[in-house]
């Protein structure tokens, strides 16, 4: 892809423009500690309701505030609940506190990070596999998506090469190669719990309290130009997921290491900013479709919901803009001489730490490169071992996009990986999904070569 600096520039600016929209709401930490010296239990139960659903993340938000409480009348439910939350064990005391006192209400909107588990359930895209076979004779270690697997099958982790040498930071500096990118996305869910609709379904049913949990959809019947704002930001996480590395200390099959800044090689960095450009305008377009429309889809939301529709439990109209976030931040990759002005003896162990720590970040990039690959083949290979199963188009779409994706992704300039890649390319991508199809024998062949890199990388 040739692309001139001015073009650069203009895709840059188009994903790292800091034109903010209206401020957002206050943290939760933020609304407790404003009305904790105020009217007591009501206002901070009042907070509480326009803050989240989620205890553990309104917590963790309080926690993670470093302003001194203000004062409080002694001996009030807020002077407990914060007192416990500084002194003793956090969490358990204010969950504990704030649940007898009722103080949680229902959510109008999830925190700027989305970090509840519901959030990341409903909006990003499902974690990869495990990257997992049953135990078997190694003649028949290939299998379908964890999806296809059969329930209950027994698992062990496929072992994988090592890819970086214990001086690999000394040895290498991986600066020249990639740089470091963290998407950053908000929304707003339109969804809270209903605590009354769950009551009254437990009594009806005859049922303890506990027993239900009920979500609203605060804009049911009129959620089109919504979704359209989500999927936009859908699309650009997945994106970013597919043309980055995870940048991480942890294993594979923690999703931790979806957070926070990832892997990208310099080589897509002009084929990243054109695709983020594009998906940060689709969002801002769908944006702009739906806010003003906002007071319009409520009131049709008021029709559908009857009773249980509650005006308090929606965003103001002038602040709803505020809600929705897609940004991108770009940092160089931290190196073990970057530390200045500490005595030697700091430096020195500062910079060990570093760069044990960039061999492993290395090492599970480069682990998730062979995870990829391992995928994306063992499933052509179990698909096309029999001529009556069926597979979509994107079967062989998925190779071909993960061979070309794989001469930048690795990063290290690995022999194993590049040689697998050319096999790839050269025997899995050739045929079109009709002619696969279509013709038994040009399928067998192609399955057997899936079949055989599968091996390969077995051994």
């Amino acid at each position: 892809m040739t692309t001139d600096n001015d073009d650069i520039e203009r895709l840059l600016a188009d994903i790292l423009n800091d034109e903010k929209p209206l401020p957002t709401a206050p943290t939760p930490s933020q609304t407790v500690m404003n009305v904790v010296s105020n009217s007591g239990p009501e206002a901070l139960k009042r907070a509480a309701e326009v803050a989240t659903d989620d205890p553990e993340t309104f917590l963790e938000g309080l926690l993670n505030d470093t302003t001194p409480p203000p004062a409080a009348t002694e001996g009030s439910e807020v002077t407990q609940c914060v007192t416990e939350l500084i002194a003793n064990d956090p969490i358990a005391a204010a969950v504990k506190a704030a649940d007898k006192a009722g103080l949680f209400g229902d959510t109008v909107f999830t925190d700027a990070a989305e970090r509840e588990a519901d959030a990341l359930a409903e909006c990003e895209p499902a974690p990869p596999p495990k990257v997992t076979q049953r135990v078997t004779p190694a003649a028949d270690a290939i299998f379908a998506d964890s999806a296809e697997r059969e329930e209950g099958a027994q698992v062990v982790p496929i072992k994988m090469p090592t890819f970086t040498a214990d001086d690999f930071a000394e040895t290498m500096d991986i600066r020249n190669f990639a740089t470091l990118v963290t998407l950053n996305t908000a929304r707003w869910h339109a969804k809270v719990k209903d605590r009354q609709a769950a009551k009254d379904a437990a009594k009806m049913n005859e049922a303890d309290e506990g027993a239900f949990e009920t979500r609203k959809r605060l804009l049911v019947g009129a959620d089109t130009l919504l979704r359209n704002i989500h999927k936009a930001i859908d699309e650009a996480r997945a994106a970013h997921y597919e043309m980055t590395l995870p940048w991480s200390t942890t294993s594979l099959t923690d999703t931790g290491r979806r957070t926070g800044g990832r892997l990208l090689p310099n080589t897509l960095f002009v084929e990243y900013t054109t695709v983020m450009a594009a998906k940060k305008k689709a969002m801002q377009e769908a944006l702009d479709a739906f806010v003003p429309k906002y007071p319009e889809l409520v009131e049709q939301a008021r029709k559908k919901l009857g009773k249980r529709f509650d005006p308090r439990e929606y965003p103001n109209v002038s602040s709803i803009r505020a809600h929705f976030d897609l940004s991108f931040d770009f940092q160089p990759i931290p190196k073990g001489d970057d530390f200045k002005g500490l005595p030697q003896a700091q430096l020195d162990a500062l910079a060990a730490k570093i760069n044990d720590n960039t061999r492993k970040m290395a090492e599970n990039a480069m682990q998730d490169v062979w995870m990829r690959l391992y995928e994306a083949v063992s499933r052509m290979a179990e698909r096309l071992s029999s001529p009556d199963k069926l597979f979509h188009n994107t079967l062989v779409q998925n190779v071909r996009d993960i061979a070309r994706l794989l001469s930048h992704l690795n990063v290290t300039g690995d022999a194993k990986i590049e040689a697998l890649r050319q096999k790839v390319e050269k025997h899995l991508c050739q045929h079109e999904p009709k002619v696969l199809r279509e013709n038994p024998v040009i399928r067998a062949q192609v399955g057997a070569y899936a079949k055989s890199i599968i091996e390969e990388m077995n051994k």
